[in-house]
C-alpha cells in the first residue's frame, strides 16, 4: 500500500518551481532594468533579486527541514515517553454487592455437601460473602477453632437443616454459638435456618425443637428441581439483604 505525499513536501516542489520561474524571470528584467530604468536605481533593483531568492531558498530550506523531520521514525526514548504517558486502564465501576447483603457462615451436616456447594456458589454469584469450610480453610487450619472464629465474624450463621445435620454434635456446637451470640446485648439475631426435609420438624432433639418452635425455616425441600430452588433462593436473597 503506497502511502501518501507529505502535503509540506508537495509545498516544497512547488517552492523550487517557482525559484526557478523567479531565476529566469529576474535574469529576463536585470536585462530590461539595465535599458528601461533610471541609472541611478539599477543598483537597488540588481540588489533586490539576489536578496528574494535568498528568502525563497530560506523557505525551501525550512519546509525540507520539516518533511525530514515528519519522516524521521520515532526513537526507543519518545516510544518509551508515549508509553509512559499513556493512560491507565480505568478502574471497574462495577460495585461489591457484598455490601448490600448480610454476610454468612454455612452450617451443615457431611452428607448434605452437595446442596451447600450449590447454594454457596450462587450465594458467591450474588456478591454475598459467604464463609465455607471446603472453600475458606487452609491447610493446617484447626477446624473447629476456624468454624468458631468465622460464626462470632460474619452476620448469619445460615443453618442447613436435614436429617443428618439434626444428628450431628457439630451442627449441635454450631447452633449454640450463634444463640450465644444472640443474647449478648446487642441483641442480635445470628441463627438463619433453612430445611432439606421435614426432620427437624418432627425431631425430639431439644435444640432443633427450639428453633422448630422460635424460628421461622426456609424451604429447600424440593431444591433437586431448578424452578423451585429458584423460588426458595430469591427469597433467601431477599432475606439476606442489609
Amino acid at each position: 500500500m503506497h502511502s501518501r505525499p507529505s502535503p509540506r513536501l508537495s509545498v516544497t516542489i512547488l517552492l523550487t518551481i517557482l525559484a526557478g520561474l523567479l531565476a529566469a524571470m529576474a535574469g529576463i528584467l536585470g536585462n530590461l532594468a539595465a535599458s528601461t530604468i533610471p541609472p541611478a536605481i539599477i543598483p537597488y533593483v540588481r540588489f533586490a533579486w539576489p536578496a528574494l531568492g535568498v528568502v525563497v531558498l530560506l523557505g525551501i530550506g525550512v519546509s525540507v527541514w520539516q518533511v525530514r523531520r515528519d519522516a524521521a521514525p520515532s526513537s526507543p526514548s519518545s516510544s518509551a515517553r508515549q508509553k509512559i504517558a499513556a493512560p491507565a486502564l480505568a478502574p471497574t465501576q462495577k460495585q461489591n454487592a457484598s455490601s448490600n447483603y448480610r454476610t454468612c457462615v454455612l452450617s451443615y451436616a457431611t452428607e448434605d455437601q452437595a446442596f451447600a456447594e450449590k447454594l454457596h456458589a450462587d450465594l458467591q454469584s450474588k456478591g454475598i460473602s459467604c464463609w465455607f469450610a471446603p472453600h475458606d480453610l487452609k491447610v493446617g487450619d484447626k477446624l473447629r477453632t476456624q468454624i468458631y472464629e468465622a460464626i462470632q465474624k460474619k452476620d448469619k450463621l445460615l443453618l442447613i437443616l436435614s436429617e443428618h445435620a439434626v444428628m450431628s454434635d457439630w451442627v449441635e456446637r454450631e447452633v449454640e454459638l450463634a444463640f450465644e451470640r444472640e443474647r449478648q446485648p446487642s441483641g442480635t439475631l445470628v441463627l438463619f435456618p433453612i430445611r432439606l426435609d421435614d426432620a427437624v420438624m418432627q425431631t425430639n432433639i431439644a435444640w432443633a425443637g427450639d428453633i422448630r418452635r422460635i424460628r421461622f425455616i426456609g424451604d429447600f425441600r424440593q431444591w433437586q428441581d431448578d424452578v423451585a430452588y429458584q423460588r426458595a433462593l430469591q427469597r433467601l436473597l431477599r432475606d439476606l439483604h442489609a
